[in-house]
């Protein structure tokens, strides 16, 4: 096996910065001289996962989990120590010695060396030429039309590739670069007609395409000539460093701004990407010509709950925003769209109408639905029910998207009030809609183990609550009105009760029921049935007042506990300790007046 001195190991950790690198999988907030988030290691809702940059340690007092950067690699990535070893030095550029060493491990790790070296060298030569190159003018022209700077132009190493093959053949030989790895790096492209190599990107102006650690993987070329029968953009193919459909454009600079903001604005290209960020924006990607994958959702999800399309608004914009939604949507992201002018793009309006006014269109982004109401519902005549039930069925391809039933329902009586058509018909339209896509949760018909596994795992007072309301609409009403829907968030066990909490519907209405049946995976109908079926149990509105305190106390209690936990670790500081103590008093207060109320109840 191989082996790594101890000092060694030593440094890699010194010089790896743990909020940094938890930072890039769970989204963090200072929390006095730590940081906390939600734990990646476990489902929760409150956050008790924390981050110590004095000890660059972690620990989630939830359920245990703990350790240096080492053990957060491992445990998040699946990776065996020696290679979470490895891509933390790698990433520090510390060398590995290794006594024992896989043959075929090791070649890759070469290749993807010399891949990595030569996108770093040439993109500097690209910049080069672009800041200093006659041959560059036209470049240089096309930037200072465009309003970019050479300061901007410095900080995302813009380039230019020269137009024919003689000045890259002479950078290749000085630097001893040969033809087999600039065609392995994509740099140069091969032609089965002339039986040669040529550059794949001649006569553009470059964008570097980083991975999240910032490494130069490929590049984007831009033509220069409005009237060029190429292709607008060109990007590098895929290799081993890059896979177009997992990088996202500039989110090695913006990712900790996105998690800051907990919002991500997202741009068609790369100009407006980086011009938004220069004005200020930095919370700002770009896809790589590529819809929206399952990748660049989670990777976007880690950072944040909201995303912001800033597209161009003609139909192709359109477009482009639905299949961002339809991509983001079922992890659930927030979806909206920031509405530009006809013939605008995110840069032109900047330097049109300035900073503050491109902030002000952020802030007032409408919801992906309310955008398609608004954009598509303008050019439809829907004074005709056929044209509206039309358009409706158009929407539920969309609705059945979202990740939950709170979401789904409250879309749907959205849309259906908009359309001025019954919520029983928009819930149809959905159902049918949803039949023709699987769940991506649910792709088995659930057994009636399954549903056993599920009511064993609520709370019991909660499965109470949902007994009761189920059987009686007043109580239900009584609790969506006045109950505190923090337990729903902060308790285990509480998935039915929030599901008939937070719909819209009357169980003792048949139609009503089984359309709020229609919104819920078949885990939940299942569930939900075998509730209701056995009736409504002895009990009136002073036992649901009183279930609805118990369960107040018992969050407030397990936050207290909590916190106390974290106060007796042996390491933590004084102004964390003060922090903490201030939460516990008012903790405390909160729980003596949700105590005031609980007694015994007269009910079951």
């Amino acid at each position: 096996m191989p082996r790594i001195p101890e000092e060694t190991l030593q440094q890699v950790l010194a010089a790896t910065d743990i909020v940094d690198l938890v930072g890039r999988s769970v989204k963090l907030r200072r929390a006095g001289t730590n940081w906390v988030g939600l734990c990646p290691f476990h489902n929760e809702k409150s956050p008790s996962f924390n981050v110590r940059p004095s000890t660059n340690s972690y620990h989630c007092f939830g359920c245990g989990a703990g350790g240096n950067a080492f053990r957060f690699v491992m445990e998040h990535d699946g990776l065996t120590f020696m290679e979470a070893v490895k891509r933390l030095a790698d990433s520090a550029g510390i060398r590995i010695e290794e006594e024992v060493w896989d043959a075929n491990a090791e070649a890759i790790a070469k290749q993807r060396s010399a891949l990595i070296r030569v996108h770093q060298e040439i993109s500097a030569w690209y910049h080069q030429l672009l800041m200093k190159h006659p041959m560059a003018d036209a470049a240089r022209q096309y930037l200072k039309n465009r309003g970019i700077t050479a300061e901007v132009a410095k900080n995302w190493q813009l380039g230019y590739a020269p137009p024919n093959t003689p000045p890259l053949r002479e950078w290749a030989m000085k630097n001893k670069v040969g033809s087999g790895l600039l065609i392995e790096a994509g740099i140069l492209a091969t032609s089965e007609e002339r039986g040669d190599a040529y550059p794949r990107f001649r006569h553009r102006l470059m964008f570097p395409i980083r991975n999240d650690n910032g490494e130069v993987i490929a590049f984007s070329g831009r033509v220069l000539e409005a009237d060029a029968k190429a292709a607008k953009y060109l990007n590098s193919p895929e290799t081993l460093l890059f896979n177009k459909s997992k990088v996202l454009f500039g989110f090695d600079k913006s990712k900790r701004a996105i998690s800051k903001a907990g919002q991500a604005i997202v741009c068609e290209g790369q100009i407006d990407t980086l011009m938004v960020y220069e004005a200020g924006f930095q919370n700002v990607v770009a896809g790589q010509g590529t819809a929206f994958t399952e990748y660049h959702a989670k990777a976007l999800k880690r950072q944040a709950d909201e995303i912001v399309l800033c597209y161009d608004s003609d139909n192709a914009g359109y477009k482009a925003a639905e299949r961002a939604f339809q991509a983001l949507a079922p992890y659930g992201l927030i979806v909206k769209v920031a509405t530009l002018p006809k013939g605008e793009d995110p840069d032109s309006y900047i330097r049109k109408n300035g900073v503050d006014a491109f902030g002000e269109l952020v802030k007032s982004a409408k919801d992906f639905v309310d955008y398609q109401l608004a954009s598509v519902g303008s050019r439809r005549d829907l004074t005709e029910m056929r044209e509206r039930i039309k358009f409706a069925e158009e929407m539920a391809e969309n609705v059945k998207l979202f990740d939950t039933p709170m979401a789904k329902e409250t879309t749907i009586q959205r849309v259906a009030r908009s359309l001025g058509i019954s919520d029983e018909i928009m819930r149809k339209l959905v159902v049918k809609a949803a039949k023709g896509v699987p769940n991506r949760n649910k792709k088995e018909e659930v057994s009636q183990n399954s549903v056993e596994k599920l009511l064993a795992i609520q709370n019991p007072i909660a499965l109470m609550l949902c007994r009761l309301t189920l059987g009686d609409f007043e109580l239900l009403s009584w609790m969506r009105q006045n109950g505190d829907p923090k337990i729903l968030d902060d308790l285990p066990g509480m998935d039915l009760l929030s599901s008939l909490w937070l719909a819209d519907f009357d169980p003792t209405n048949e139609e009503s029921f089984n359309s709020y049946l229609s919104t819920l995976d078949q885990s939940y109908q299942n569930a939900i049935t075998n509730i209701r079926q056995f009736g409504k149990p002895p009990g009136e509105l002073i036992d649901v007042k009183h279930s609805l305190q118990i369960l107040s106390c018992t969050r407030l209690q397990q936050q207290l506990q909590r916190l106390q936990t974290q106060l007796k670790q042996p390491d933590i500081d004084s102004q964390e300790a003060a922090d903490i103590q201030r939460e516990v008093l008012d903790l405390y207060k909160e729980l003596r007046e949700a105590q005031k109320g609980v007694g015994p109840s007269k009910g079951p």
